[in-house]
């Protein structure tokens, strides 16, 4: 009855997940999404170009793991790779699945559980460093003398932040014995987790044996954010006729996507929507019709969806994150 059980919940609980998440939408968003006219065309290059962002991610954060010398094959990170996207949605911003995720592979590499960590926290950094590249090189490029002082700001404090984010990652992967020996320090002086933390420091450093990881991982970092832009970008285009141009699209979204990984709601619903319309309002000339709010609302039906293609990814996959509970039961 137990392993029944079991089985029953790794199936119930992330179709339950996928139903509280559409439940999360107000009705009259469906209703104000199935009023207007559409094109479903766009609609679809919307969905497939979102999917495209995740699967990608998901083989750069596998390309990470394979760099750091733990085995992991592409099925393997697809299966914790959406599974952990499903779970972003329940969990404080839009990050918080990674801490699931860390915790399944650390315990399927039980060997190298520092280092799976690692790895986890390292692609969540290099996700965020290249979207604060792609927010910095959207308004450097997109702008002009009727970018309001709002954006051009953000702009700013984006290129501050990308300069400090990189030279501290390259300072943790090419920094020379005085760093390895600041890490033998907080092994021996930092109580219960130095040797852990010492650990995931060294597994970093593993990067200098490959000196294209690191440009490789931003890059797809990069590409990653530029098609979940793209995304929004569709569906504007594919409710309204009259919509905000790319270049537009590409100085508000990834800003409102950074504001949506604060951790202050769950998957950052209600923050991302909330700075992608209050970003909208700050540009001139939007087409009188256009509602941003909408735009928000369905790019999240979109990223819904695509938890919905996870769950049967996981489900199809035997869900065998439930069998380190079911082989310790006894424990």
């Amino acid at each position: 009855m137990k392993k029944s059980l079991l089985n029953l919940l790794k199936l119930i609980l992330p179709l339950a997940l996928l139903v509280y998440l559409l439940s999360t939408v107000e009705r009259a968003d469906y209703e104000a999404f199935w009023n207007q006219p559409k094109r479903w065309d766009m609609l679809l290059l919307a969905q497939l170009s979102a999917l495209l962002a995740i699967v990608i991610s998901i083989l750069r954060w596998r390309m990470l793991v394979v760099s750091l010398e733990i085995p992991f094959t592409t099925k393997e990170a697809l299966r914790l790779g959406f599974l952990g996207y499903l779970l972003n949605f329940i969990s404080l911003g839009s990050v918080g699945g990674d801490l699931f995720k860390a915790i399944l592979v650390a315990k399927e590499k039980s060997s190298k559980r520092p280092e799976a960590i690692a790895s986890v926290l390292l692609d969540r950094a290099i996700g965020l460093l290249g979207l604060i590249i792609l927010a910095w090189l959207s308004i450097l490029v997109f702008a002009d003398e009727n970018v309001p002082p709002l954006l051009l700001n953000i702009g700013r404090a984006a290129g501050g932040l990308m300069i400090v984010s990189i030279v501290a990652l390259l300072i943790a992967v090419y920094g020379g014995q005085w760093f390895d020996r600041l890490i033998l320090w907080g092994e021996k002086r930092i109580p219960w987790i130095g040797e852990t933390l010492g650990r995931m420091a060294r597994c970093v450093r593993l990067l200098r044996k490959r000196s294209t990881t690191i440009p490789n991982l931003i890059l797809g970092a990069v590409v990653v954010h530029s098609l979940l832009t793209l995304s929004v970008c569709f569906v504007s285009w594919g409710i309204y006729s009259e919509a905000p141009t790319l270049q537009q699209h590409f100085m508000v979204v990834p800003p409102a996507m950074a504001a949506g990984a604060l951790p202050i709601a769950p998957g950052g619903i209600g923050v991302q929507e909330g700075a992608i319309a209050g970003l909208f309002k700050t540009l001139p000339n939007l087409p009188e019709a256009f509602s941003a709010i909408l735009v928000a609302t369905v790019y999240r039906l979109v990223t819904v969806a695509i938890a919905g293609v996870g769950v049967a990814y996981y489900i199809a996959s035997h869900g065998r994150e439930f069998k380190y509970a079911e082989a310790h039961s006894q424990e």
